[in-house]
């Protein structure tokens, strides 16, 4: 089968991010969304955004999966062979280095057609050569004989040929539905493969084939990126500058001075203070997942009637309402880019907010007068405490008694994968199902939960060689149903929106589920 866009089924209000007077991007026409002084696309102009935290680790793609070496530099310096469509009714992938593409009828060879037309920056020692199929066998075998933490995601992969400069072969071991999906995650761009030689250090120089060049770094500060003159597609806006703000007062005041165009804030705030303004326009953006573990190497949690009581005895749902004003009820899998998540009713019949059974399941187990135990929270807002605070009260309806501990990210980080904890909470940014699942294998570094059942095994390897999309659906739902009601050891119960500010003189402003820099370069600013 040949395809452009690979179609997905998808939950989503809108296709990708939503306005809150109506679906729609920045430059759309919505009532009080900021966008009456508003000009025709144009070339010029800086766009100032907002980024959250400083790169905690290197900026080598093999080495790294830090969240914010994503936010800033895949998709801008970055390209992939393929995108997320943001444009896409549903959940939809399109080319970006690739034209076109051809899946063998046995799912084993991958056949991709790549642009003729595409250079890298010119930086030494590339030097603005051009781009070929040279360059992706060497980045994706790199990648397989890497170290990297999410290697596992070409795993499948035997073998990765060149057929001249703009064709390139995959050939798998295996059937492995989700290969497609991966091929436009963050995390897999494409390299030069001087880099992947070691003819340079990729932490410290920055080669890529997209929109924009880092032109500056000032560590904590700020990064600056330039529009790269090169780049095989359209880019709009000559620099970019990413200062490095966390504190939501610190954010909102920048976005009323206009010293930042785009910025992310609570719902509250959003609400109240940006969405009736005419000289904003405010983006919602169905985001990440609250993230919720319980360590099944440890007693009592190593009985699953403890844990099931745990699950049982949350209001989850309150919680997302109260806590963080627009949300999802989640199982594991994210409703806005898959059908295969759960529904409401669904979720009430697998995990039921019932504090009387969650009491009984703990007597069965032997603690009916409860006991106490570590909340551990990894905090990256306010509302990772608030969310803490409610989880400790509706514990201790039922007896258990929750000490809070907050930790700062990279702290969180090392003590899940250390197992060292009783209970935490966290924020997980899994995109694809099969990504979601992959966190619950007994041997991933990320199955922060212990959990080693055979079963899940079983599931996780099975559901890779479904090739039709309703049946690996249906997969995923029943995998789900497991992980509820026979492990209960872990769970992403609320997706939770982010809500992105932007001021009226962006234009064409647009969100995406997954980090997707290239986003920018459709952007333009009337000044």
């Amino acid at each position: 089968m040949s395809r452009k866009t690979l179609p997905r089924a998808a939950a989503a209000t809108c296709a990708a991010a939503l306005v809150l007077s109506g679906c729609g991007g920045g430059g759309g026409d919505t009532a009080g969304s900021g966008t009456a002084a508003g000009c025709d696309p144009r070339q010029g102009g800086t766009l100032t955004v907002q980024q959250p935290f400083e790169l905690a680790t290197t900026a080598n793609f093999f080495e790294s999966i830090d969240p914010s070496l994503m936010q800033i530099m895949s998709g801008t310096v970055y390209s992939k062979l393929l995108e997320v469509d943001p444009e896409a009714e549903g959940f939809a992938l399109k080319g970006d280095l690739a034209t076109e593409w051809e899946v063998s009828e046995d799912g084993l060879t991958y056949t991709f057609q790549l642009r003729d037309d595409v250079v890298w920056q010119d930086i030494a020692p590339v030097n603005g050569r051009a781009f070929t199929a040279d360059d992706v066998v060497a980045t994706f075998m790199g990648l397989k004989a890497s170290n990297a933490a999410h290697k596992w995601m070409v795993e499948p992969v035997e073998n990765v040929t060149a057929e001249g400069d703009t064709t390139v072969v995959f050939t798998l071991s295996r059937p492995y539905a989700p290969f497609l999906e991966y091929l436009a995650h963050h995390f897999n761009v494409v390299l030069p493969r001087e880099g992947v030689e070691g003819t340079y250090d990729m932490a410290e120089t920055y080669i890529g084939t997209g929109p924009y060049t880092v032109a500056e770094h000032d560590p904590d500060v700020e990064w600056v990126l330039e529009r790269n003159p090169d780049y095989f597609g359209d880019a709009y806006v000559d620099e970019i500058r990413l200062p490095i703000i966390s504190d939501t007062a610190a954010v909102q005041a920048a976005l009323r001075s206009g010293r930042l165009d785009i910025g992310t804030v609570p719902f509250d705030i959003a609400e109240s203070s940006f969405a009736d303004n005419a000289d904003f326009q405010v983006v919602e953006q169905p985001s990440n997942q609250v993230s919720f573990y319980i360590n099944t190497t440890k007693a009592p949690f190593d009985d699953v009637r403890v844990r099931r009581a745990i699950m049982m005895a949350i209001d989850w749902q309150g919680m997302g309402e109260s806590v963080r004003g627009r949300y999802n009820p989640t199982s594991l899998v994210r409703p806005d880019i898959s059908a295969a998540a759960l529904t409401e009713d669904e979720l009430a019949e697998v995990r039921p907010f019932d504090q009387e059974q969650a009491r009984e399941l703990l007597d069965e187990a032997g603690v009916p007068e409860g006991f106490t135990l570590e909340l551990l929270v990894q905090q990256l807002s306010e509302a990772d405490v608030r969310e803490a605070e409610w989880m400790a009260a509706d514990l201790a309806d039922v007896g258990i008694t929750a000490e809070i501990a907050v930790v700062d990210p990279a702290t969180g980080i090392t003590r899940r994968r250390a197992h060292e904890f009783d209970i935490t909470k966290a924020v997980r940014s899994v995109i694809f199902p099969d990504q979601t699942i992959q966190d619950f294998h007994s041997q991933s570094i990320d199955n922060y939960a212990a959990i080693n059942d055979p079963q899940v095994d079983q599931m996780i390897a099975e559901s890779r060689t479904i090739l039709d999309e309703d049946e690996r659906n249906a997969a995923y739902r029943e995998f789900q149903e497991y992980m509820e009601t026979e492990v209960a050891g872990a769970v992403l119960p609320v997706q939770y929106y982010q809500f992105w500010v932007a001021g009226s003189r962006v234009q064409n402003y647009q969100q995406s589920p997954i980090y997707q820099g290239s986003l920018y370069a459709d952007m333009w600013v009337c000044e």
